[in-house]
Formats: structure tokens, sequence, C-alpha cells
């Protein structure tokens, strides 16, 4: 299995090699269209299989707008550390993902991996008022290395397919990367997505999950193109296939923070 999956990555990364800020990231168009189309019926779901939303519960900060660089894997890693940040504490706090973007890895390859073994090996992460989010490429800020808001003892990688990743994001919401085609991907707003996938990764948080009253399923994900794209920042995704990696390879590369 882990064998199978290095060969699909290297494949990947192959397809997407796109220098410093290429790869693991899709930065949204400059002319990305700022008029989203609600899909309001996505957030009344009925279903036997109880569903989750931690919006609901407080554990999700605001939507970012990442910008043009590729930082989106930085985004839903530090959001994935914030939800457990909360779960944990009862504390929301807004965490920096520009410190994890300055100082852990731009080179975007294993980004989300790296970003949990700095914030490990650095003994957490400073707060978003404390080393502000300004959307650029700039040198790591160690004078305020030391300025820990939020920490986590570690990360595991034991999801395997779809059903592993509900039971995971049952407990805390957590950072997966989808391979996604960018021309359909930007033009989404709204309702289930069920394709395309492509060649481009993009990271994102994945806060819940639920299904329509017609029986269809889905993934609640956390985007990083700001409130204006999708339905108000968020990416409703087919979920159900178990046996597989989940559509766009959901399921394949998950981290979760401890």
């Amino acid at each position: 299995m882990k064998l199978a999956k290095t060969i699909v990555l290297l494949l990947c990364l192959i397809g997407t090699a796109g220098g410093a800020l290429g790869g693991f990231c899709i930065p949204p168009p400059r002319s990305a269209a700022r008029t989203p189309r609600l899909a309001t019926s996505v957030l009344t779901p009925t279903t036997p299989r109880p569903s989750l939303d931690w919006r609901a519960r407080g554990a999700v900060t605001p939507v970012m707008f990442q910008g043009q660089i590729g930082s989106c894997w930085a985004i839903s890693s530090v959001g994935a550390i914030e939800g457990l940040h909360k779960i944990q504490t009862g504390r929301l706090v807004r965490l920096s993902s520009q410190q994890i973007f300055d100082c852990s890895n731009k080179s975007m390859a294993d980004s989300d991996l790296k970003a949990f073994d700095w914030v490990v090996r650095n003994g957490g992460v400073a707060s978003e008022e404390t080393y502000p989010y300004v959307g650029r490429v700039q040198d790591c800020k160690r004078e305020k290395l030391h300025m820990i808001s939020a920490s986590i003892r570690r990360y595991k990688m034991d999801i395997r397919d779809e059903l592993d990743l509900l039971v995971a994001v049952s407990y805390k919401p957590v950072s997966v990367r989808m391979w996604l085609d960018p021309p359909s991907f930007y033009k989404y707003t709204g309702g289930i997505f069920t394709g395309p996938c492509g060649k481009e990764a993009h990271g994102m948080l994945l806060v819940g999950y639920g299904a329509l009253a017609d029986g269809r399923e889905y993934w609640i994900l956390k985007n990083s193109y700001g409130v204006h794209w999708g339905d108000q920042g968020y990416f409703y995704v087919k979920r159900g296939a178990y046996h597989l990696p989940g559509l766009c390879g959901l399921a394949f590369l998950v981290a979760e923070p401890e």
C-alpha cells in the first residue's frame, strides 16, 4: 500500500512540477469571478449516518484568501491545528499560516507533512495577530519563533480510505489534498462536486460531512480563495466510495495533528 501511494505521488509530482511555488497548490486566477451562487440545499442534510460540521461547534476560523502564492498547504495545516486547539482547550485562536509558510518549507513537496514537522520541532506556532498573513514570499521572522500560541505533540498518517477519513474528522478537522482540474475547480459555485479531477494538487481543510435528502453524501471542505469563491468559501465534494481513496484522491494523503 505504501509503495503504491509513493508511486502515484511521484507521478503527481512529475505532472505538477511548477517551481518553488508550483505543485501542491493552485493559486486562484487573478480574474476569478467574485459573485458566488450559494448551494443552500447542501446545508440541510438528512441521513441515517450522523452528520458533523465543525463550524457549528466553533472549531473553524474564518475563510482566508491566499492570494497569488501557493500557500494552501500552510493554511490547511494551520486550520487543523486551530481546530485541535479549540477542542483541547475550548479556545479558538487564529494561528499564523504565514509563519508556517515562511519558516517550514517553500518548496511545496510533502509540504503539509513538513508543516507539522516544523510545528513539532519549533514547539508550536504563533498567532495570526503576532505573525500576520501578507500573501507573499518573505524570510522567516526568527525573532518570533518563540511566540507560541498553540502546539502539537506529533502527527500521524494512517488514513487508508474514506471510511478511515470519516472516523478521523469525527474527532477533529483534518488537512487533506485533492488532485483537481484548475478550470473546473475555479468555476465551482456550489452544489456537490463530482469532478472532473486533474493533475494539480490543492490543500484544503476538511471540516465535516453530511448527506442530502436524496441520499447523496458529501464532504465539507474549507478552501483558501476567500468567501466569494464557491459556497461562501467552502467546497462540497461527493462522498461514499469507501473502498477507494475518495474523489480526486481526497483520502489519499491525510496528516492528522495530535
